[in-house]
């Protein structure tokens, strides 16, 4: 977890979301098991904007709300057809919390692929763990860079840390390896 904090505000009940995004606000959600009741929130367009580019869908946030600092997850983000941030909920974790989390799949190395004229093809972007929300890891890095042709890489092939579950078939492909169009 970084030191960077983001800051939220408490909006009513009843605010009126429209208006709130046309005064360049977007509105929000924090719930979690901890929480008396789900807190509605809004947060600025570019912070919200910059606080999703600099962390990935696993990473823990710490909000700021109202000089309370909460840490938290991202659990979803609604985009219109114009792809402009709609909405966005937060989910508040205490440190241990057994949680489930979808965790981005980085692939590296493919530089090695593209010399040796193959290609990767990724079927899977996201694996669905459960675990203490300190141990989940905010992505998992799969090294593709000795892999050969229709060589294939499965959910059952990833290193997983220890206290944490993948809750996704362990069978599921990840990706395989294809040759590339010079080939």
């Amino acid at each position: 977890m970084s030191n960077i904090f983001y800051s939220v505000k408490k909006r009513g009940n009843n605010s009126n979301n429209k208006s709130l995004r046309r005064a360049g606000q977007v509105p929000g959600i924090i719930y979690g098991e901890f929480l008396e009741k789900s807190i509605p929130v809004t947060m600025k367009a570019p912070e919200l904007k910059k606080m999703l580019r600099s962390n990935n869908s696993g990473s823990i946030i710490e909000i700021d709300l109202a000089g309370e600092r909460l840490n938290c997850v991202v659990k979803d983000v609604q985009k219109d057809i114009s792809n402009e941030i709609i909405h966005f909920d937060l989910q508040y974790t205490k440190p241990s919390e057994v949680i489930k989390m979808k965790i981005p799949v980085k692939y590296i190395g493919q530089e090695n692929l593209i010399a040796k004229r193959l290609l990767l093809n990724a079927s899977t972007s996201f694996i669905e763990f459960q675990g203490p929300v300190e141990k989940i890891p905010e992505f998992i890095e799969v090294d593709v860079s000795a892999m050969n042709i229709n060589d294939k890489i499965f959910i059952k092939d990833i290193s997983v840390p220890n206290d944490v579950t993948v809750l996704d078939d362990p069978e599921v492909l990840l990706g395989v390896i294809n040759p590339g169009g010079n080939a």
